[in-house]
C-alpha cells in the first residue's frame, strides 16, 4: 500500500536512525527508572519527548535536502517517529505493571500523570496522545523544512552553541565560583557573536535579503533560549551545582523558582533575545554585502 507516493517501509526506512535513538532512549529512561533515581531527578535527562521533538524538525529538514518528499509525505514520517515512541511506552508500561516493577513509565503521581490512574486507562491515554503527537511532530518536521536551508547554514552554530552548554553544565557541576566561570561559558555572548558572523557570511551563501537576518537571529535566539531551558530542568531534576539557576547570582532573582525562571526565559528572554540577534545579524549582512559589492567595484546597495 501506497501512502503519498511511498510504503510504509519507505518511511520507516528513511527515519531508520532515529528510530535507534529513540529505543536507546527509552531503554536509557526505563534502566534508570528501574535503578531507584527519583522521577523527578533523571526524567527530563532521558525524555523521550524531547527527543521525538529534535528528531521531528531534523527529518523535517532531512526531507528536503534529501528530495524524500514535501509537507504531505512529513505526516506518515511523523506518524513513524511517533508509534515507535508510543509502542516503546505502551509496552514499557505493560512490563512495569505486570512485572511490579516501580519505573518511570507507570508512575502515577509524577509527572502529567495523575495519581492512582489504572494501567488500562494510561494505555488509552498514551494512545489518544499518539494521535496528537504525531500531528504535533508533523507540525515541527513541517518547520524543519520550511527552515532547511537556514538550518544547514547554521548547522555549525547549533554544534557550537550545545558544545558550549555542555561545557557550562560541567564547569558549574564541579562547583567553580558562579562569577568566574558564568562568562566563559555565557550562551548568551556565543549566540550574539554567532548571529554577528552568520549574518555577515549570509550574502556569500546566498541569502542577501534582510528577510534571512531575521530568520537567523531568531532562530539562534529560539535555539539557544530552548538549549538554556534544557539545561534548567535537568541541572534542577539532578540537583547538581549550576549556573543555569542559580537564585541570587548575576541576574537571576533570589529565590526564583525553576518554573518562575523558565517562563521568564519563554515569555520575555526569547522575545528580546530575537529582537536583538536579529538586528546583530542584519549589522552583519549589511557588513558583508558592502564587503561584496567594495569587492565587485559597485556602490554597496539596500
Amino acid at each position: 500500500m501506497l501512502i503519498f507516493g511511498k510504503s510504509l517501509r519507505d518511511y520507516f526506512f528513511f527515519v531508520r536512525i532515529g528510530i535507534i535513538l529513540i529505543l536507546v532512549m527509552g531503554v536509557v529512561r526505563f534502566a534508570l527508572g528501574l535503578s531507584g533515581v527519583s522521577y523527578e531527578k533523571s526524567t527530563h535527562l532521558a525524555s523521550l519527548t524531547i527527543l521525538g521533538w529534535v528528531l521531528a524538525v531534523i527529518y523535517g529538514h532531512l526531507a528536503r535536502v534529501t528530495g524524500f518528499g514535501r509537507y504531505r509525505q512529513l505526516l506518515p514520517m511523523a506518524f513513524a517517529l511517533a508509534v515507535t515512541m508510543y509502542g516503546f511506552i505502551i509496552t514499557a508500561i505493560v512490563v512495569e505493571s505486570q512485572g511490579g516493577l516501580h519505573g518511570y513509565f507507570h508512575a502515577p503521581g509524577s509527572g502529567l500523570m495523575p495519581g492512582g490512574m489504572s494501567v488500562p486507562d494510561h494505555v488509552i491515554g498514551q494512545l489518544l496522545a499518539m494521535l496528537g503527537t504525531t500531528v504535533f511532530l508533523w507540525a515541527l518536521a513541517s518547520l524543519g523544512f520550511a527552515l532547511s536551508f537556514h538550518l544547514g547554514y547554521l548547522r555549525n552554530a547549533f554544534v557550537w552553541l550545545a558544545a558550549i552548554a555542555v561545557l557550562r553544565t560541567l564547569v558549574g557541576a564541579l562547583g567553580a565560583p558562579y562569577g568566574w566561570g558564568t562568562w566563559p561559558t555565557s550562551l548568551t555572548l556565543v549566540a550574539l557573536v554567532l548571529s554577528l558572523y552568520y549574518g555577515y557570511r549570509a550574502p556569500a551563501s546566498g541569502f542577501s535579503g534582510y528577510k534571512h537576518a531575521i530568520l537567523i537571529g531568531s532562530t539562534l535566539a529560539v535555539f539557544t533560549s530552548l538549549v538554556v531551558v534544557y539545561g534548567i530542568l535537568v541541572t534542577s531534576g539532578l540537583g547538581v551545582p549550576s549556573y543555569f539557576h542559580s537564585p541570587g547570582e548575576g541576574f537571576q532573582p533570589s529565590g526564583i523558582s525553576v518554573g518562575e525562571h523558565i517562563a521568564g526565559h519563554l515569555r520575555a528572554g526569547m522575545p528580546f533575545g530575537i529582537v536583538l540577534l536579529s538586528l546583530l545579524a542584519g549589522i552583519g549582512l549589511a557588513l558583508g554585502k558592502k564587503r561584496d559589492f567594495t569587492a565587485a567595484g559597485q556602490p554597496a546597495s539596500t
